[in-house]
């Protein structure tokens, strides 16, 4: 029995105060009648509080031996924090967003991408000056080194953007052991704030370099060094050869566009990628490699590659007319509408206004003509009044409206994934800055184990038995396993 009382405790050992204490949760373990009590801080409680919980000696199951008492069993971490951090703030129940206290809606087309990128890294807002500063040492920092340019075109031109970059990533790091922890052997960045922002600036530098070098090698075309008179999305848009035809320079339509954007998406609290990322980093390894899982995390079709799925889906429905086809197989449980729904939100994404309204802006001009569009567009309209969507909240994802705004600044389809992850670099790196200020705790979680143990020296088991006695493995795989005929 669980339950929260105004009583902390039934012990009279307990002190007067705490006998009062409303904030607690009062737990009675009926397996043994024992009574625990919990204190809850910040609407939560301590998971390591429940190893104080402990039965009976005899168990049936060997698994169930927990020599740390009582578990939690929560896959998929729906219901579990594992940090406390002062950067962003996600209210699902009331669709709001804040970074470092600051309503998004008052930062996105009121402050450029380097302020918020400043704003969740140091928690606050900078000065002109230090705007200035920052701006230039990005925009100056050492090209990279040309293994990482080969590291590239190892690739052929049509693979993958995510995993050409995760490569030069990688070729990124190994270019400076000095920097990897283990590789130097002592603890670098563990309360050591100022290498730490010194590897910030050079994450956020070498993010957008690396990016836009995959990109040039991808379309045949010459990487351009960043200047240091251009913002962080100027450079990008340089770097990336994405420039108008006759001036050589980036667009300014392109630029407020994606300053707008990219404010929306440059954190998103502890996303799967960021936690992907916090995992790594909980080692104390450096952030570049923190950064590599972070990408990988994210080019998961549960994740940021719903985004590409969804596209694909819109493009294989061909025009508004097979919109409801689409709609009934869904519906029949057939198929799975990629880019609709969100588990953080019970009411509609706030960032879905601001990136619909910048739809709005560009589909007279770029996207009017856009079948991949209109398709979307009817899937969206059927879906905000279909009680069978509205029922279970299942609205369009913003990064599904996002993937939108980059095919109307004239981005393919295949840059979309690389662009969202370059985009919340700042949102990562924020978050790693904290850690790096806090007390190290690896993140380790648990597992439950339902299988056998062996039962005899041979090593077979019962559930081997059930099986007929079969190995998983009883000939050698075929070499196509392992992409060869």
């Amino acid at each position: 029995m669980v339950s929260a009382t105004d009583v902390s405790t039934p012990s009279s050992a307990m002190p007067d105060s705490a006998k009062y204490d409303k904030n607690c949760l009062h737990v009675t373990d009926r397996r043994t009648g024992h009574e625990y009590d919990i204190p809850i801080k910040r609407n939560a409680i301590q998971a390591t509080e429940f190893k104080k919980i402990k039965a009976m000696d005899e168990r049936s199951v060997a698994g169930d031996c927990a020599e740390g008492g009582l578990r939690v069993m929560d896959p998929g971490f729906n219901n579990t924090a594992v940090k406390e951090s002062t950067i962003t703030f996600v209210d699902g129940l009331k669709g709001e967003i804040y970074y470092r206290g600051h309503s998004i809606l008052n930062l996105v087309g009121k402050r450029g991408y380097e302020d918020v990128i400043y704003l969740l890294i140091w928690g606050r807002l900078p000065s002109a000056q230090e705007k200035t500063i920052f701006s230039l040492s990005l925009a100056t920092y050492p090209t990279p080194p040309p293994m990482v340019f080969e590291a590239v075109k190892a690739f052929p031109r049509d693979a993958p953007p995510v995993l050409m970059t995760i490569a030069a990533t990688a070729a990124l790091d190994a270019a400076y052991p000095e920097w990897i922890p283990a590789y130097a052997g002592k603890n670098l960045y563990l309360g050591n704030m100022t290498l730490v922002d010194h590897q910030i600036i050079r994450s956020c530098a070498a993010a957008n370099t690396l990016a836009s070098i995959v990109y040039c090698y991808q379309r045949g075309r010459d990487w351009t060094h960043p200047e240091p008179g251009l913002s962080y999305i100027e450079n990008t848009l340089l770097m990336m050869g994405h420039v108008d035809e006759k001036t050589k320079r980036p667009k300014q339509k392109h630029v407020h566009y994606l300053e707008r954007l990219w404010v929306l998406m440059a954190d998103h609290e502890m996303t799967h990628s960021t936690a992907a990322f916090l995992h790594t980093a909980s080692s104390l390894g450096d952030v570049l490699i923190s950064l590599i899982s972070a990408n990988a995390a994210a080019w998961g079709i549960l994740h940021g590659g719903a985004i590409e799925m969804a596209y694909k889906q819109f493009e294989r429905v061909g025009d508004v007319s097979g919109v409801q086809k689409l709609i009934d197989n869904v519906k029949a449980g057939k198929l799975r509408l990629y880019g609709y729904g969100h588990r953080i939100y019970k009411v509609t994404d706030p960032r879905y206004y601001c990136i619909k309204e910048m739809l709005d802006e560009l589909i007279a001009d770029d996207l009017a003509d856009d079948p991949v569009l209109r398709v979307a567009l009817e899937i969206d309209r059927i879906a905000s009044t279909d009680e069978y969507f509205t029922s279970r909240g299942l609205k369009a994802n913003a990064d599904l409206l996002a993937s939108f705004v980059y095919k109307a600044l004239e981005f393919p389809a295949d840059s979309i994934l690389p662009l969202s992850c370059l985009s919340r670099t700042p949102g990562n790196v924020a978050h790693w800055r904290e850690a790096m200020s806090a007390k190290p705790s690896i993140w380790r979680p648990q597992q439950i184990y339902t299988g056998d143990l062996a039962t005899d020296i041979n090593g077979r088991s019962d559930s081997l038995e059930k099986e007929g006695g079969k190995a998983p493995f009883t000939r050698v795989l075929p070499n196509r396993c392992f992409g060869e005929t």
